[in-house]
């Protein structure tokens, strides 16, 4: 007697699920051709990285110097960047504290000066410094605005400005501009600083086209772009809405040092966008198909108060500066 051929045919959520699986395969089966083509590449690499005395600028210096880049710290105040420095040190790794307001053209081409003085080169600049406030767009006072802007935009500028000639003159170099998923999608009471992390998401598209597809320079440009990350900027906001300093975090939550391998990650193996959290992509798309459903639901994500089910933690309890722990690669 002759064996059938015929097969029961897989059901949509079978199917749905087998493809899932084989598309994470696939995306592990990349992630680790990348971590294994980059391997070493830091080495001896100069890396300057503002906003560096804390949060996500401290965890991108530890995990340079983890993989063997020399580093630059930049941050207003001396002490903290000292600490950094150290904990640099602990690691083994080479570093330069020099003390820079970004929002002061002088001081940033000042501190790009120094790092090529010191190191002989300049081969990645992170842009990471930024700060927020918390206030309803109608009510965003015009000094906060300003100092917002001088900060977020025009600190990041300056440092794209001062870096590029030197890239330029050497053939090759890389630029990581800190956004934020805020700049794709924005939130309840944080417009004025959603409109800042816009303006760097777009202002470093076009830069990558310019610098690398128009000019083809040999520099490359990466813009980075958190979920809401466990630093002490939680902490020290301030929240004009609710009347004092302080935010609520919203989840998803990620931590710093999972952020930075991200970061460094493209430095190894260049990433034009780096979206630690890549299931935001998906909440991009939907506020591109569905805007008003999409605005729905974003109300949900407030800082100002703990207003939902997204709501992760109280204020006051979000400062990161654990030791760092040298696990290569963001996972």
């Amino acid at each position: 007697m002759s064996q059938s051929n015929h097969r029961v045919p897989l059901s949509p959520r079978t199917a749905a699920l087998g493809g899932l699986g084989a598309a994470m395969a696939l995306t592990l089966a990349a992630r680790a051709v990348r971590k294994a083509r980059g391997h070493g590449t830091l080495r001896g690499k100069v890396v300057v990285i503002t906003g560096a005395s804390s949060g996500i600028g401290r965890a991108v210096a530890l995990e340079c110097s983890v993989r063997g880049a020399r580093v630059v710290l930049a941050a207003r105040h001396q002490e903290p960047l000292e600490r950094v420095a150290q904990e640099v040190r602990d690691l083994g790794g080479e570093v330069l504290v020099v003390p820079t307001d970004v929002r002061e053209r002088l001081q940033v081409e000042r501190l790009v000066a120094q790092a090529v003085n010191h190191f002989g080169q300049l081969d990645v600049m992170v842009n990471n410094a930024g700060k927020w406030f918390i206030d309803t767009v109608e009510h965003s006072e015009e000094a906060r605005t300003r100092d917002l802007i001088e900060l977020n935009m025009m600190g990041v500028l300056y440092g794209v400005q001062a870096a590029v000639p030197v890239m330029r003159r050497q053939g090759s170099g890389h630029i990581i501009n800190t956004s934020s998923v805020e700049g794709r999608i924005s939130f309840p009471f944080t417009g004025v600083y959603a409109g800042t992390k816009g303006f760097i998401e777009s202002m470093t598209q076009s830069l990558r086209q310019e610098l690398m597809h128009v000019e083809k320079t040999g520099i490359k440009v990466t813009v980075v772009l958190p979920v809401t990350t466990r630093t002490a900027i939680f902490d020290n906001v301030a929240n004009i809405k609710a009347g004092g300093l302080g935010a609520h975090m919203n989840a998803p939550v990620q931590e710093a040092a999972y952020v930075a391998r991200g970061v460094v990650d493209a430095m190894e193996v260049y990433r034009p966008v780096v979206l630690p959290f890549t299931p935001m992509k998906g909440l991009v798309l939907f506020y591109d198909l569905f805007p008003d459903w999409a605005n729905r639901l974003l109300t949900l994500v407030r800082v100002d108060e703990s207003a939902s089910v997204f709501s992760y933690a109280r204020r006051g309890s979000y400062q990161d500066e654990r030791p760092h722990t040298p696990l290569v690669g963001s996972g």
